[in-house]
Formats: structure tokens, sequence, C-alpha cells
């Protein structure tokens, strides 16, 4: 499980729906979720997680795409599996890793040191830790 710290910048509730914002390193992050841990409040800082096989990766920004986290990280390293393909990936000085099929790969030319854009779903990310 990757994880990363934020500080929670909005939280909306609606019929047992929580949408969250949060703030790390100036990037802004979305967490839909129905249950919400103990604690959360505006400026609160948590750390959150999200399973290296939910990032997926593409070589820019896609404004339109509903896809509420576009993250850029920097390629720091490329591991070729048979059939997967794990890249570890430099959010600041956080390390994420994402593995992707290795086809889902094949037209893309990534090389250690390039900026890549983490994607995920705002139903992939979810608060490990309250601080």
């Amino acid at each position: 499980m990757n994880r990363i710290p934020a500080r929670i910048v909005n939280i909306q509730v609606y019929e047992g729906i929580s949408c969250v914002t949060f703030d790390a390193f100036g990037e802004s992050l979305t967490m839909i979720s129905l249950e919400l841990p103990q604690g959360i409040k505006r400026e609160k800082e948590v750390v959150l997680g999200v399973k290296s096989t939910h990032i997926a990766l593409c070589s820019h920004r896609l404004p339109n795409a509903a896809i509420s986290n576009q993250i850029p990280m920097t390629i720091e390293k490329i591991t070729k599996g048979n059939i997967l393909v794990s890249l570890t990936l430099l959010f600041e000085d956080i390390t994420v890793e994402s593995v992707v099929p290795k086809a889902a790969l094949a037209n893309l030319s990534f090389a250690p040191g390039d900026t890549a854009i983490a994607l995920f779903q705002a139903s992939e990310l979810s608060i490990l830790k309250v601080l």
C-alpha cells in the first residue's frame, strides 16, 4: 500500500457519502468514502493510501477525463516482468509504486527521470491514519 501524507482541505457529506479534498505537496487529491475515521476535520493531517495496482500512468494530464486524481511524479525505476511492470515513482520525497500490465506500457517510452502522471479514482484513495 502506498502512503501519502496530506492535509484535509474540505469535507462534503451528503446522504452518507463523503467527498474529502486533500492537499499533498501542493497537489489536490480527492477521496470518496462511505465511512470516515474518527477525528476527521478540516486542516487535520492524515496519511492516505492507494494500492499499487490501482495507479495507472500516462504521459500528460487528461483535462477532459473524469478521473479526480492526476498527480505528476518522477519515474525512479522500472522493473519489467513477463506480465507486469513495476514502476517506482517519486512524489516529492515519497516513494510510490505503480504496477501495471506490461502491454499497457507498450506505447509509452517511459525511462527513469521522466515525469509520469499517476492516475487513480477518488474511490481508490483511503485514509490510513489520522495524525
